[in-house]
């Protein structure tokens, strides 16, 4: 039995902002069509796209640091969660 005592909060940040960067470019395009039913021009759809999949990926970022850094306090007190092997 193996127990997960610690996160690397930087390690889990690029790699939650990476998944959330993906998800964003695959629904970009219903994003883009959600956008552009606002009656607002096509260029004008293209850059709240463009903000909202970058965003999206910061997000990520910030979400991967806090739950990493907060999983660690609460794994000290509590001990961490078990895994079998």
């Amino acid at each position: 039995m193996m127990r997960i005592t610690s996160l690397n909060s930087m390690s889990l940040a690029k790699v939650l902002s990476l998944m959330y960067l993906c998800f964003a470019i695959i629904f970009s395009p219903l994003i883009l069509f959600t956008v552009s039913m606002d009656g607002i021009g096509l260029t004008e759809s293209i850059f709240v796209t463009v903000f909202l999949i970058v965003f999206y990926g910061i997000a990520g970022a910030i979400a991967g640091f806090l739950i990493g850094t907060i999983y660690n306090i609460v794994a000290k007190q509590v001990g961490g969660i078990e895994i079998d092997t």
